[in-house]
């Protein structure tokens, strides 16, 4: 354990780097930071933590740098709280103000919001829909031999898919499958829609057979889809860009194209997150080789045991830490009040 002394000038090295990007040196910190001591002091004691890990001197003579390490003990020892300020509040009262009923733009909006109040990358995986039900079923004329089979889930997602009509079926056909099925699959996710209770449907519908088994095979195919596909949002990824660290451009090249690939995002986040905690994964704690220069803050959410997502922040190991976690704070619990009012 470090003693105080070493925790006051770790803590002034490494929130003058957030500042200003400079290598701190030990006349900075005497200067700036009151903390009654000499700058040869200071010299010292920031040598002892460079020897211990936490800092490091990327050129001779040079002031010195925060490691991974030193972050690392920062973000769990050392944060500051933060509240947000009034304009940082009212922007995200605001956009949840909205009468938004689709997770999709509830998402899409939280993620802007992140992104725009942080200046960081806002990535958002949607909820694997294993606690997805169904809402609403309906089956429409399109024309004589066309359908529309539409489908809303519990999350507000939407889908929508063009079917045969067998000949000489009426509009009040059409509603008589629209109601029994509604009757019998609202509310109920992918594992409750059982083989018995697909038999059920069947003996209640017997006379609409031939259509019957397609639109049962079209449902279970879309539930099964959306519970293995969660969708990824992100916004922001071009503030990379404005970061002093990030102005090789084959490392900022290297990051977007990551964001492009879903499946290698979702599988990073799924690491690094724990249930209905705030997570810091700091630089090379991330096993993706293109992540190791930055820190990734995620906020995996669940209502009623439901899970609705992970909702991470993506910048440089310098982020703000105790900013950045207040505002993802703060935009989850309004994230949890809007969906539950769907739910």
């Amino acid at each position: 354990m470090l003693d105080e002394r070493k925790l006051k000038i770790l803590a002034a090295v490494i929130e003058e780097y957030i500042a200003t990007v400079e290598p701190v040196s030990s006349r900075t910190i005497a200067r700036k930071y009151n903390l009654g001591i000499s700058p040869a002091t200071i010299r010292n004691e920031m040598a002892d933590l460079e020897e211990l890990g936490y800092l490091f001197q990327p050129h001779t003579s040079a002031g010195r740098v925060p490691s991974h390490k030193g972050y690392r003990y920062y973000v769990d020892f050392l944060l500051p709280s933060r509240k947000l300020n009034e304009m940082e509040q009212q922007l995200i009262r605001r956009v949840f103000e909205k009468r938004l009923n689709d997770l999709e733009e509830i998402t899409k909006q939280a993620a802007r919001v992140i992104s725009r109040l942080t200046s960081y990358t806002a990535v958002i995986m949607g909820p694997q829909l294993e606690s997805s039900s169904l809402k609403h079923i309906q089956v429409s004329r399109v024309d004589e031999e066309k359908g529309l089979l539409l489908i809303v889930t519990n999350y507000g997602n939407i889908s929508h898919h063009i079917i045969d009509l067998p000949k000489n079926f009426t509009d009040s056909d059409l509603t008589r499958i629209s109601n029994i099925l509604n009757d019998n699959l609202t509310g109920k996710t992918f594992s409750e829609i059982t083989g018995e209770l697909m038999n059920a449907i069947r003996n209640e519908m017997i006379e609409y057979d031939e259509l019957l088994n397609i639109l049962l095979e079209i449902l279970l195919n879309n539930l099964e889809e959306m519970q293995q596909n969660a969708p990824l949002i992100s916004a922001g990824s071009s503030k990379m860009l404005e970061y002093p660290e990030f102005q090789d451009v084959e490392k900022v090249k290297t990051f977007l194209s990551l964001l492009e690939h879903h499946e290698l995002i979702t599988r990073a986040l799924k690491e690094v997150s724990r249930p209905n905690t705030i997570t810091v994964t700091i630089g090379n704690e991330n096993r993706l080789v293109e992540l190791q220069d930055f820190s990734i803050i995620t906020a995996d959410v669940s209502i009623n045991k439901k899970n609705v997502g992970i909702f991470s922040i993506m910048g440089p190991t310098r982020m703000e830490y105790s900013r950045a976690i207040s505002i993802l704070e703060q935009v989850t619990d309004y994230i949890i009040k809007t969906i539950a009012e769907m739910l």
